[in-house]
C-alpha cells in the first residue's frame, strides 16, 4: 500500500528541486533524499542496468531487471512502466526496443538492440 503526500513549494525552490532531480522525477528525487538506504528504482536507472545486464538479442521485463528487488507496488508499478516506455522510446531507440508483446505476468517485454 502506498499513500499521497501533497506538498507547496515557491517557484525559487520548486525549480531548485528540477534541477538538483537532474534526468529523475521529482518524486523519485525526494524519496532518495528522504530514505537514502533503499534502492533506488528510476527509468534511467533501469534502462543502464538492462543495458549492463542484457545482450543484444534478449528479451526482458522491467521486474527482471531488478529481480527481488522489484518490490513496487501496482499503482507505482504501472506509472513506473509507463516512464521506462517513454524514456525508451524517446531516448534509447536505437538500443532498446518495445516488442510490442507482454510476459504471463502481463509485463511489457522489451529487447536490447
Amino acid at each position: 500500500m502506498s499513500k499521497t503526500i501533497k506538498i507547496t513549494v515557491s517557484d525559487d525552490n520548486y525549480d531548485d528541486l528540477v534541477r538538483r532531480a537532474g534526468a529523475n522525477s521529482l518524486q523519485d528525487f525526494i524519496r532518495s533524499i528522504l530514505f537514502p538506504g533503499q534502492i533506488t528504482i528510476t527509468p534511467p536507472d533501469a534502462v543502464q542496468r538492462a543495458l549492463q545486464k542484457y545482450k543484444k538479442g534478449e528479451l526482458f521485463s522491467v521486474p527482471e531487471i531488478y529481480g527481488e528487488d522489484w518490490n513496487l507496488p501496482n499503482g507505482m508499478a504501472g506509472q513506473f512502466g509507463r516512464k521506462f516506455f517513454n524514456l525508451v522510446t524517446e531516448e534509447y531507440q536505437t538500443k532498446i526496443r518495445f516488442t510490442g508483446n507482454y510476459n504471463s505476468k502481463k509485463h511489457a517485454v522489451y529487447k536490447i538492440l
